[in-house]
């Protein structure tokens, strides 16, 4: 039998959040709710069920923002401890070994999904301004969508992964990168080449 401690440090418990269309979300209310801006956390392998990314999305509604996680992996998330698979390494399952359709986590899987909460934070609940937090995996998809239209107006990411060159090249709004130490997921340093 598993038993897990939760501890939620905001004033509502988890409860009272919805897992909504593969999505977790974090309704801002009070005095001090942002009424025309959002947040999408763009979480790393663990996913949008992952109860860390949770906690963070209900600190940010907690300060006035509704944060949105998408679900980047369609229900596939990496497995949280202590449950791994056999073979369970990052690399085998980003390459999609362990799903069921054998697909990779790769841009052209997971932009749809990115794209798609976008979308349904401007166009159908009318927020004017999407900001992104990001951590690891989801950086990357932070880089890609920075453009300030129909993407991201504003973008922060930590401990990025696999994000490219000409990702960073192409962005059209402000962007805070949390790096530190060496990296071997992405084919450049973040903190060297960004500056």
């Amino acid at each position: 039998m598993e038993v897990r401690l939760v501890l939620s440090l905001t004033k509502r418990s988890i409860d009272d959040q919805r897992d909504v269309d593969g999505y977790y979300v974090a309704t801002a209310s009070g005095d001090n709710v942002h009424k025309e801006k959002a947040i999408i956390l763009l979480t790393e392998v663990y996913g949008h069920t992952f109860i860390n990314s949770q906690l963070i999305a209900d600190q940010f509604a907690e300060n006035g923002y509704t944060t949105y996680i998408p679900d980047l992996f369609f229900g596939d998330a990496f497995p949280q401890p202590p449950n791994r698979f056999e073979g369970g390494d990052v690399f085998t399952w980003l390459n999609g070994a362990h799903n069921k359709t054998k697909s990779p986590h790769d841009a052209a899987n997971t932009d749809p999904s990115v794209l798609k909460a976008i979308k349904h934070l401007r166009e159908d609940l009318g927020f004017k301004k999407v900001g992104a937090a990001a951590y690891c995996f989801g950086a990357k998809y932070t880089v890609r969508h920075l453009d300030g239209e129909k993407g991201f107006d504003v973008g922060y990411a930590a401990h990025p992964s696999f994000v490219e060159k000409e990702e960073l090249e192409n962005i059209k709004g402000p962007l805070s990168i949390s790096a530190a130490g060496g990296y071997y997921l992405s084919e450049f340093h973040p903190t060297r080449n960004v500056q």
